[in-house]
């Protein structure tokens, strides 16, 4: 139960940290290869992020009626670091998990929406260091009419970008 409880207030956290985003003023950082990094400066203090987007995308879908998609590895001024996050341009089937793969070691995440996440930081933490060690990601989501959707994206510029928001905003 306090698991749970844990998990709703962490959520409720990062929608509020999303709609901020939206309303914050964004300023460029720098780009490396195909990762580029953010910053926002807000009332509470700066926000960081790098975000990339797929090289390719496959499965069964309206490519017209897919909204954009990235992965986000996001550092607050509150001491939240290399947190990292999904947006997949659909929303996710409820009660599935969300396949995060660098090179061939695979993560669960857990969906809300459009959006996923790792289950804690101490997983985020994990996933960034085998980000840095590997060449590609693959996320692969259920849509909520039971499509599966992958998304292939390269890690190629990760350290250097994540190296910016780190000296930026940690």
């Amino acid at each position: 139960m306090f698991n749970l409880l844990n998990k709703i207030l962490f959520l409720l956290v990062l929608i509020i940290s999303f709609v901020s985003f939206a309303y914050a003023k964004t300023k460029f950082i720098g780009t490396h290869k195909d990762w580029t990094a953010y910053s926002n400066k807000e009332k509470n203090g700066k926000t960081c992020f790098i975000a990339s987007e797929p090289l390719k995308s496959s499965g069964k879908y309206n490519k017209s009626n897919r909204g954009k998609t990235y992965v986000f590895v996001t550092n607050e001024k509150n001491g939240t670091n290399h947190e990292i996050s999904v947006v997949a341009g659909f929303n996710y089937k409820k009660n599935t998990k969300v396949k995060f793969t660098i090179d061939k070691n695979t993560t669960l995440l857990f969906p809300i929406d459009d959006r996923a996440w790792s289950e804690s930081p101490k997983v985020d933490k994990i996933l960034v260091r085998k980000m840095k060690k590997g060449n590609k990601l693959i996320i692969e989501g259920t849509s909520s009419p039971g499509n599966v959707i992958t998304d292939h994206y390269s890690l190629s510029g990760f350290t250097k970008a994540l190296a910016l928001i780190d000296k930026n905003c940690s």
